[in-house]
């Protein structure tokens, strides 16, 4: 456990604030790691009152972590973080979201959105403590049968619904975009490819799939004047944010690049909510293996492909047009959506699913 996290903890049990570990961390809890799914930490607390979130703020401080107020959706909660000096923090953070009591229950907000969990299942009064790294956590008595039983729920923050989605009128848009990107691309020199979602569809469907929310590229990075290079390009045309890796332990950190985003720009300083990702790979070895792969970081995730995917691109004909693709473009998608990708799937989800995320031996 991150160090300061346990003062987090030691802090709340210390005023006896009645929280329990929630979301994606308590699914982590239940297969044995706690960050199994995100370094950052959920947790949820029961209804206090204000001056008991006054002790807390004034008690983290001693630690110097911070709690400040945020809102999402209206829907306020508490994010923490250690700030060891004035212009530094941790890139680690605590999410402190506040229970709500309704009749029969509480609602917790996951994912974007409330969640109603009745009292059989969640009250203070069955509450149990877990021992980790020498730090009493509070979870739900029955935590692991609760997991299963709330699992899509718990990581609703990994399955968020987009305001972006391929209707007709937003089809004719997104094809319109992908094109000018490539255009664009084209012209600037850039060795890229189409990928993800993006060439799911375009294989599959023959067309952008209906509940997809975004375009897919990637590109093999080769110098950091050769990048900055494309951004200029990109930015003539194009509302452009640039990614880096978080710093997060374990996690790859493989140059200064990480994603582009891609949008249409509107009103010349503003951008649509139409996103196209073009990913950047580093050539590299695996950490347990003298293997040459294409490496990157998806969803906080390190992932590679094989250099046979990525060394050369074919084409495929696309809403009339020529687009590039991966070598052996079936097989590529193969390995990121397994054997069975001609089957429709809503709910697979990049972070969980990937096929292309790296598991150590």
């Amino acid at each position: 456990m991150i160090p300061w996290f346990q003062n987090v903890f030691t802090v709340l049990n210390k005023l006896d604030l009645p929280y329990i570990v929630g979301a994606d961390s308590l699914v982590g809890l239940s297969e044995d790691d706690l960050s199994k799914y995100s370094q950052n930490l959920s947790l949820y607390l029961f209804p206090v009152s204000n001056r008991k979130i006054l002790q807390l703020t004034a008690q983290l401080l001693r630690h110097k972590i911070t709690l400040k107020p945020k809102s999402i959706g209206g829907h306020r909660h508490y994010k923490l973080r250690f700030k060891p000096g004035v212009f530094s923090k941790s890139p680690e953070f605590i999410s402190l979201n506040l229970l709500i009591p309704v009749d029969g229950g509480n609602t917790a907000f996951i994912g974007g959105h409330h969640t109603f969990i009745p009292t059989i299942d969640l009250n203070q009064g069955t509450l149990k403590t877990i021992d980790i790294d020498g730090i009493p956590l509070s979870v739900p008595e029955e935590y692991k049968s609760f997991v299963k039983r709330y699992n899509q729920e718990l990581l609703a923050w990994f399955y968020m619904k987009h305001d972006v989605s391929f209707d007709s009128k937003s089809e004719q848009q997104a094809v319109k975009f992908m094109h000018k990107n490539i255009t664009v691309m084209n012209l600037a020199g850039i060795k890229f490819w189409v990928e993800g979602g993006t060439l799911l569809g375009a294989l599959r469907d023959q067309k952008l799939i209906p509940w997809d929310h975004d375009l897919d590229f990637g590109m093999r990075f080769e110098t950091n004047k050769h990048m900055k290079h494309l951004i200029r390009k990109l930015r003539r045309h194009f509302y452009v944010s640039v990614k880096s890796f978080p710093q997060t332990k374990g996690l790859w950190q493989l140059g200064d690049y990480r994603v582009l985003k891609i949008y249409p720009r509107r009103l010349f300083f503003l951008r649509e909510k139409l996103c196209l990702d073009l990913f950047i790979y580093y050539e590299g070895k695996l950490p347990d293996s003298d293997e040459m792969v294409y490496k990157y970081v998806v969803w906080n995730r390190n992932a590679y492909h094989r250099k046979e995917f990525l060394d050369t691109q074919e084409s495929l004909s696309f809403y009339g047009k020529e687009i590039p693709v991966p070598a052996n473009p079936e097989k590529f998608i193969e390995v990121k959506y397994g054997e069975n990708w001609r089957t429709p799937v809503k709910d697979w989800n990049v972070a969980l699913d990937d096929g292309s995320i790296y598991k150590p031996k």
